[in-house]
Formats: structure tokens, sequence, C-alpha cells
């Protein structure tokens, strides 16, 4: 048995106040005390205090969705997520399991989950997932028209594994819709990974490389403003805080990092002739922009489009959560669709390549998952 205490030194202690208990998504569907952020963080905190195999410890510690509501409300600002991505990178067993693969060749297996649905046969139960992560979600509802131009400052766009990959027809609209506003957009270079899902996976080395690279990418552009249209990248691009001697260069890029959701107020809509008038419905990713529902929601409006904001349900896919732990992820899932109760023709928004992922391979017969920017 290996001993962790010291990884856990440094980090605040958990004082079983149970606040975590009334937003964790886990504990909220199990009642289960042992996979609650409170009981994972005491388990964590006297790992080498007791007769406790760190591999059996890992195993139940991983049994988190990552969503960090936890961190939100614990007085003590614990990160649970971290110090289980922590646990995982010291765990000598873990870069050998397949999530490593999976995410470290993902050129090669994302351009297949698009493909798949053409490839897999009607009745291979697989084939509907794989044919939501290829589709383009929904007819545009408008078009833009006069936008009012902003100041024409170099930026580039960020469009992050749903762009390369999954939906590449999104990085056109991204592409269109920015330069509609008067923006010198350069050509995309060959940004990394973000490294959230890296990091959420426990491949800490893996996600500082990638930082390193888009910040010289970055630096050798002209330090352009980086526009993100996926939640995770922006989350990703923007909450490391150190980076070894690069900390003053890598502060001033989270700060030109900018969600494309930003723009939604700027934007002149025009409805498209005979477009259709579904049933909206915002997903809000766990680490989005708390705003960007209620932006597009204010935006709609005004053309006499009404959007339910749902702001309070993970979906449960959780990276590596959703691999491990595929019954406990549906059953998040399942419970979000529950509560939301869509209509059978209900359009589904969100802006965060994971959730689109969870949410098409678990919507309701009937329910189409979408980006908001599919919308224009």
């Amino acid at each position: 048995m290996m001993s962790y205490r010291s990884a856990w030194n440094d980090f605040p202690q958990c004082i079983l106040c149970g606040r975590c208990l009334e937003v964790c998504p886990l504990f909220k569907l199990t009642a289960q005390e042992e996979i609650s952020p409170r009981g994972k963080a005491f388990l964590l905190q006297n790992i080498s205090l007791h007769d406790i195999r760190t591999r059996d410890a890992s195993r139940l510690a991983s049994l988190c969705t990552g969503c960090a509501r936890c961190v939100s409300v614990c007085p003590q600002k614990i990160n649970l997520p971290l110090r289980i991505s922590t646990l995982k990178a010291a765990h000598p067993l873990w870069k050998d399991w397949i999530w490593s693969r999976l995410i470290l060749n993902r050129t090669f297996f994302l351009p297949l989950l698009r493909l798949g649905g053409h490839l897999l046969p009607g009745s291979n139960p697989l084939a509907k997932t794989f044919a939501a992560f290829s589709s383009k979600g929904t007819a545009p509802l408008f078009k833009l028209r006069n936008t009012p131009k902003l100041k024409p400052e170099k930026s580039v766009l960020f469009p992050g594994c749903m762009g390369k990959y999954l939906r590449p027809h999104l990085e056109q609209k991204a592409h269109s819709m920015l330069s509609s506003l008067g923006l010198d957009l350069l050509p995309t270079p060959g940004w990394q990974c973000c490294g959230f899902p890296l990091g959420q996976a426990g491949l800490l080395g893996h996600d500082a490389l990638c930082m390193q690279t888009n910040l010289k990418i970055w630096k050798d552009m002209g330090r352009p403003r980086v526009y993100v249209f996926c939640a995770t990248c922006l989350h990703g691009l923007t909450s490391r805080q150190d980076l070894g001697g690069e900390t003053l260069d890598l502060k001033h890029f989270v700060r030109s990092v900018v969600s494309i959701s930003e723009m939604i107020p700027g934007l002149n809509l025009e409805k498209v002739s005979g477009a259709e008038k579904p049933d909206l419905i915002w997903h809000q990713p766990c680490h989005g922009p708390a705003d960007t529902g209620r932006l597009l929601q204010d935006a709609l409006f005004i053309h006499g489009l009404s959007l339910a904001v749902h702001q309070d349900h993970c979906c449960g896919l959780g990276g590596a959560f959703r691999l491990q732990s595929p019954k406990l992820s549906l059953r998040v899932a399942r419970s979000l669709w529950q509560s939301i109760a869509p209509h059978q023709d209900s359009l589904c928004l969100t802006d965060c390549a994971g959730c689109i992922v969870q949410l098409c391979s678990t919507r309701p017969s009937g329910v189409r998952v979408s980006h908001w920017l599919e919308l224009i």
C-alpha cells in the first residue's frame, strides 16, 4: 500500500458540515454517504491513517462527475475534483486504463464517432448515439442582419474537439458570426486540447503540456483575443492558475479568452421565413458561464420565442465517470430528463461538447439536442 497523506497536506480539511450534500447530483440520486463529496473528502484525507487499500479508495473517489458544485458551496473551498484527479495521477495503474488511450488518441477516435452513425446498421444500439453526434441538430431559426460592428481587433477561434471533430459546421458558423461583427479573424492554428478532460482523467502532466503548447501558439500569433464556443474549453483555458515560469503570460492569456456567448446581446437577428417554432430548453453545463441561458432567453423573447432555462441539473457525463461508472452516469442523465419533462418535439440547447454527447445519447424519443449556434 502506498501512502498519499503527504499529497493532502496542502489541502484544506473537510469539517463535515454537509453543505455539499445539498448540491451533489450523485448524493441526490443515491443518498449514499460514501460517494457524497463529504464522504470522499473524509476518506481521502485519512487515506494513510487507516488500513485503506489505495486502489479501492481510488475506485470510490472516482465516483464523481467533476461538476464542482460542491466546491462552490464548501466553506473550506475544498476542490474535491482536483483531489480526485491528483489521486488518479498518483495511481500507477490509472494511466494504463482505456480512458487515457481514448483521450490521447482523440484525433483518431472522434472522427469515428461522427462516421459511426453511417457505418453502423440501424439495429445496432450504438447507431442512435453515433448518428446523434454527427447530427446538425436543427434547421436555423434566424439569420444575421446588419449587426453593429465591434472594434476590429485581432482575434482567433478555439474550436475545441467539438468544432474540430464532432460538429465542424459549428466552427464555420462561429467564424461567420464573428466576421459579421467586424473582428479581424486570424486563421485557426493547430491548437491542442483545452486540457480540462485530461486533467479530470488524472493525466495532469498531459494537460500542462497542452496548455504550454497553446500558450506558445497564442504568443506567436501576437496575443490575439481568443473566442471559444464550448463551455468546457472556456473553463479549461481559463481555470489554470500556474504553469511553471510562465505565470504572467498565462494570466494575460486567460484574460484574452472570451466565450462567444457574450456576443449574443449585440446580434441583430431576423427570423427565417417559415422556420419552425419549437419548444426550447436550455441545459446549463456545470462548468459554463452562468448567464448564457439568460442572454439567449432575452434574445429569443424579442422574437416571440420562450426558452426554459434549467440551471440545477448535471447531465452525468463527467468524462471518465461515464466510462468507469456508466450505469450511475446514465441514472444521472435520466434524472435530468425526468426533471425537465420535455415535450416530444422539444429542442434542448447547450454549449458544451461533453453535454451534447451525453444528452444526445440519453434523450427521450423525439427530443433534439443542439448547440445554440445552430439556431443561426
